[in-house]
């Protein structure tokens, strides 16, 4: 499992979940990168990245949490992460 720590930890798995355009070079994110207004995300990456949090971290977001709101930056998701329930221990 994989412990996700703080919001540069949070910032690197979003990071890996973004498709980026053909020729276009990946970068890094920063905690306050607005995910959303710049097109980083979509529902499919959402999606990938809740999917992540559990399967790698143990953590599980609820469903009312996995609103567009809180994926607006990672600092939002972030403190989302911070308060929700850990999942099974692997």
């Amino acid at each position: 499992m994989t412990a996700i720590n703080s919001v540069e930890d949070l910032c690197v798995l979003i990071q890996s979940r973004i498709t980026w355009a053909r020729g276009e070079e990946p970068e890094t994110l920063a905690p306050d990168t607005p995910l959303l207004e710049r097109g980083l995300l979509d529902s499919l990456a959402i999606m990938e990245i809740v999917a992540a949090l559990g399967q790698q971290a143990g953590i599980e977001l609820p469903e009312t949490e996995i609103v567009a709101a809180n994926f607006r930056t990672p600092q939002a998701l972030w403190a989302v992460v911070r308060n929700a329930p850990s999942g099974a221990q692997a």
